[in-house]
């Protein structure tokens, strides 16, 4: 074969190879991901690099790192429900090394158990192409939490948006927090 040939079978491989490393083995757990505006009594976050979140009308804005934006359904007890959080891309991650850098970066911040349940790449969101993560984690104060994490690369900029819930509520909790990241703007 000539230069610029290849056997069939090493493309196949090599995206086979791509799809793993970003994720794409456990695509389908990101199947409800179908971008679209907020409902219209939706409240919105908008952070100072332009992106923003929406988030439930029954849902109050917490304190946050400075030029975050967070929101959280709590319990009367002062416990977290659910919580979505809007950052922006603060580091080194990108979108070929979100599936490992996520539950890193949840493990440095002190989370214990940090389990990766799904990953993927090559997601489209409404304003931006991205990648997310879906694991669990124990905090170091000992609460259990879902999340789904997932860097969003807009035109501008690249955001980070994360929605969380105990494992007991996450069931009930995560339409609410899906259709908040297909909402969200970057």
């Amino acid at each position: 074969m000539g230069t610029g040939t290849s056997k069939p079978g090493l493309g196949l491989a090599a995206l086979t190879l791509a799809l793993a490393g970003c994720g794409g083995a456990t695509r389908s757990q990101f199947t409800w991901l179908h971008p679209q505006a907020a409902p219209s009594a939706w409240r919105v976050a908008v952070i100072a690099s332009g992106a923003s979140m929406a988030y439930p009308p029954s849902w109050k804005r917490q304190r946050g790192d400075q030029g975050t934006a967070t929101a959280a359904l709590r319990a009367p007890d002062g416990r977290f429900i659910a919580y979505l959080n809007l950052t922006p891309r603060q580091g080194r991650e990108s979108l070929s090394n979100w599936a490992s850098f996520r539950p890193a970066h949840n493990s440095d911040e002190g989370d214990r158990d940090v389990r990766r349940v799904a990953a993927a790449g090559g997601l489209h969101f409404l304003s931006g192409h991205g990648s997310c993560v879906k694991d669990s984690y124990t905090t170091e104060v000992g609460a259990r939490f879902v999340e789904i994490a997932c860097l969003v690369v807009g035109p501008h900029t690249a955001s980070v948006i994360v929605a969380a819930a105990p494992p007991g509520v996450w069931n009930r909790e995560s339409p609410t927090l899906e259709r908040a990241i297909e909402a969200v703007r970057t």
